[in-house]
């Protein structure tokens, strides 16, 4: 199996022992209590995915800082939710619905099994409280409550899901449902890859308010009457982990779509195919901690500060600085920080005057002879021509 993956050496992998080591204290309970309850028999389990395959990206760039066979094809189980999450709050950007809108239960989604809070046909919750039950609990019925108010019915929900997989080019994916179940017979199952749930992660995040249900280890649900809890147990457990999905079948593995910050550097990680419950967050930790431990966010330009060095241009009263139109930030390993040279890169021809936030040129980021990132650069206040300027022409 094709793997890549760190290029770091001790303190990378010393961190993630320790990571690991510490979620493998935290999980020692729950993992005695399935002790105990596999005492009882049980149907034979459909046999485990032969390895996990995973990604870790930037979540701001999508850059990809190491990988696993992350174009390998799976059912995402209940990460499927991602998708329709995005879909309800492009709606809410879109002004389609709010989040304060009452959405009322159908008998399909009172029937509906697996994780659920326990809808009745009938009942009425405001979209905002079905976002949680779907973020947070997971829940089943909530999916069908709210893919049957974006589009009308379920299967209208699964198109929209699918046209919205194809703008954002997720080649490998392609939902059957709603919610992630496994598929009934002749129904077609849901399958994506780690590098298209990253992808999807990434247009998920750009929207606050998901953050709010997804770090949230648990919240109240019916007047409090019942409490959802958050499966993903990376949350007040992994620092800075603050989202975002997970899944399981038994044929789909354990997957979990894992998104941590630190300072300014975000990071998504995919974990999809994991063989139990603790290997998917013990190696979504190690994957995470081993980012934050080798690449750093540089800030290399803010919006509006002036750029070195100085520009001289024909015709002008002097010279003057250049200014980036917003902050540009790169990753790159900490090793590389010091290697970081920037050049501006001025427009042919160009000459004085010049008005305030006028294009000059580019600003080109390199490490060494590798270009990283280039950026606009704009004239931050007006050149003025210089008084004797047609007694050079040439110039």
């Amino acid at each position: 199996m094709e793997r890549r993956g760190w290029e770091g050496g001790y303190w990378g992998g010393a961190c993630a022992l320790i990571v690991s080591g510490l979620l493998l204290l935290d999980f020692l309970g729950s993992s005695a209590f399935a002790a105990r309850a596999r005492a009882k028999p049980k149907p034979t389990a459909a046999p485990p995915p032969a390895a996990m395959v995973w990604i870790t990206v930037n979540a701001a760039t999508g850059d990809v800082l190491a990988s696993q066979e992350p174009d390998h094809p799976g059912a995402p189980a209940s990460m499927t939710k991602v998708m329709l999450a995005l879909l309800v709050m492009e709606a809410v950007k879109d002004g389609q619905m709010k989040l304060t809108d009452p959405v009322q239960t159908s008998k399909l989604a009172s029937k509906m099994g697996g994780s659920q809070v326990f809808l009745k046909e009938g009942e009425t919750f405001p979209v905002e409280e079905m976002m949680a039950a779907l973020l947070i609990g997971s829940a089943n019925d909530a999916a069908v409550v709210l893919a049957e108010r974006l589009a009308g019915s379920v299967d209208g929900a699964a198109r929209r899901m699918n046209e919205r997989a194809a703008a954002l080019k997720l080649s490998h994916t392609r939902f059957g449902s709603v919610h992630g179940l496994p598929p009934g017979a002749g129904q077609e199952g849901d399958v994506t890859t780690p590098r298209d749930m990253a992808r999807l992660s990434q247009e998920l995040l750009k929207f606050p308010d998901v953050l709010r249900w997804t770090s949230a280890p648990e919240a109240p649900f019916r007047q409090e009457t019942f409490i959802l809890r958050n499966s993903n147990h990376l949350i007040d457990r992994f620092p800075g982990a603050d989202g975002l999905k997970t899944g399981h079948f038994r044929e789909a593995g354990y997957n979990l779509a894992a998104t941590a910050k630190r300072g300014n550097l975000r990071l998504i990680t995919v974990v999809m195919g994991a063989p139990t419950n603790h290997a998917r967050f013990a190696e979504a930790a190690r994957l995470l901690e081993e980012g934050f431990a080798q690449y750093v966010e540089v800030t290399v330009a803010k919006a509006g500060e002036p750029l070195a060095p100085e520009l001289r241009l024909p015709r002008a009263q002097g010279p003057f600085r250049p200014a980036a139109t917003g902050d540009l930030r790169v990753l790159v390993r900490r090793e590389e920080r010091e290697a970081i040279r920037t050049a501006v890169e001025v427009q042919t021809g160009l000459r004085a005057p010049l008005a305030k936030d006028q294009p000059v040129g580019v600003l080109i980021v390199r490490v060494g002879d590798r270009e990283i990132a280039r950026a606009p650069v704009v004239a931050p206040a007006d050149v003025r021509r210089a008084f004797f300027w047609w007694l050079t022409p040439w110039r």
